[in-house]
């Protein structure tokens, strides 16, 4: 089944303030490729509210990803067409189709004062 000029059931907020709904796979793909410049710094994907998985990118360095669906994790990964696969795939709500060696960003017990 063709899909990717279906509209993803998400939301996106860019750093330069715009909302965008019924974005394409391509169409995301491409915002989430140019991330890293001044003023287009992160992208953040919504499903729902509360539930988002969210981009950071400074120039060249890895794209820093969050992601929040009632566990608060994180990653990095180097490569803009790794970044929007796992957008794409996180999208459609479909299994991880490889491990993105996710972190969880609570701190620990430890860490509490």
């Amino acid at each position: 089944m063709e899909r990717a000029n279906d509209p993803l059931p998400i939301t996106v907020a860019t750093e330069d303030g715009a909302v965008l709904s019924g974005l394409t796979e391509p169409e995301l793909r491409a915002l989430l490729e140019r991330i890293g410049g001044v003023g287009d710094r992160f992208a953040v994907a919504e499903r729902e509210p509360g539930v988002y998985l969210q981009t950071w990118r400074e120039a060249d360095s890895p794209f820093l990803i969050e992601r929040r669906d009632g566990e608060d994790v994180w990653t990095e990964l180097d490569e803009p067409a790794d970044v929007a696969a796992l957008f794409v795939s996180w999208a459609h709500r479909e299994t991880w189709r490889q491990d993105y060696g996710w972190q969880s960003a609570s701190l620990s017990e430890e860490a509490t004062p």
